[in-house]
């Protein structure tokens, strides 16, 4: 019976031991709690405020009408709009377009910087810092000193060659902004393109050069699976962050002339802030995270279809 009692220990022993456990254990699930409530108050709790408002019929201007119950008028007065879907083919084609040059140009960039040369620092330096531009600035610089016809720089290129620079925000503003864009998010997408090049085994790269690869081939076959997880990355974050521009524009053509350059965001400020329709805004506001979440959802089945389900 003793020993029957010293190798089964009773339930309080079993107890006081499992209670000095949790007494020492860390609280993770309480520490928890202050980061989630912190998320939904940031983002859930605005979006169930848009979603209301996106039924009513409120205009700040007209306080004597009063906020209405609207039910789904202002999506419908919204898409059977002309404006709105001009408004989203230039967002489609400045966030599909811009995406692509951008990706393109930043691994090219990140293939040339990714070996040792003199001044390879003061190189990369160099080419990051579009990407550290306020927006704003940025818009103001290439309005102002850059693309001026009368006294910018591709004004003074003009001259050179006897030419009159033309009107680029006025004849050219989706284009011109697209540029602009392509110029400041170059570098994001080159750093992350970069980081994944400096991560490519070197030991892999001997293998296939002994295997008789060359260099084509071991880009192909190497470095391009290799990047997949890195470009998936940088297309999520530049997605959304081209598609959502609006510094650019605002300081540059104000979404102009007419619509031509006017994209979603842009349009959802005109709405709210100019014509102050809350209603309608909030309206185009939900609109806006449905399409960005569909183009998310066809970016990466394209990007899983087109490179054999690698991504996960």
């Amino acid at each position: 019976m003793k020993v029957a009692e010293l190798n089964h220990p009773n339930s309080r022993d079993v107890k006081a031991v499992h209670s000095r456990k949790s007494h020492f254990s860390p609280p993770t699930k309480w520490l928890l709690w202050p980061s989630i409530i912190y998320i939904c108050a940031v983002t859930q709790v605005p979006f169930l405020m848009t979603l209301y408002y996106s039924v009513q019929n409120w205009n700040i201007m007209r306080p004597d009408k009063g906020i209405v119950f609207a039910g789904v008028s202002n999506f419908i007065d919204i898409i059977g709009s002309a404006e709105f879907w001009l408004v989203l083919k230039n967002t489609f084609v400045l966030t599909i377009v811009s995406l692509c040059l951008c990706m393109l140009l930043g691994l090219g960039l990140a293939l040339l910087l990714n070996r040792n040369f003199y001044g390879k620092g003061i190189a990369r330096t160099l080419i990051i810092a579009p990407f550290f531009i306020m927006p704003a600035v940025s818009g103001i610089v290439w309005k102002a000193m850059i693309l001026n016809p009368n006294f910018g720089f591709s004004a003074y290129l003009f001259q050179l060659f006897g030419g009159q620079s033309p009107d680029w925000l006025g004849r050219y503003p989706l284009e011109t902004i697209m540029c602009l864009l392509i110029w400041q998010w170059t570098p994001f997408f080159m750093l992350v393109l970069l980081a994944g090049l400096q991560s490519v085994s070197q030991e892999l790269l001997e293998a296939s050069h002994l295997d008789g690869a060359t260099r084509l081939q071991q880009f192909a076959n190497v470095v391009i699976p290799h990047l997949l997880r890195y470009i998936e990355v940088a297309a999520l974050l530049g997605l959304i962050s081209i598609m959502q521009a609006f510094g650019e524009i605002y300081v540059t053509t104000s979404g102009g002339p007419g619509y031509a350059s006017t994209n979603l965001t842009f349009y959802l400020y005109r709405l709210g802030f100019q014509n102050w329709d809350i209603g309608k805004a909030s309206a185009l506001g939900v609109i806006i995270v449905i399409l960005t979440t569909i183009l998310m959802m066809m970016l990466f089945k394209f990007l899983r279809r087109r490179f054999g389900g690698e991504l996960s």
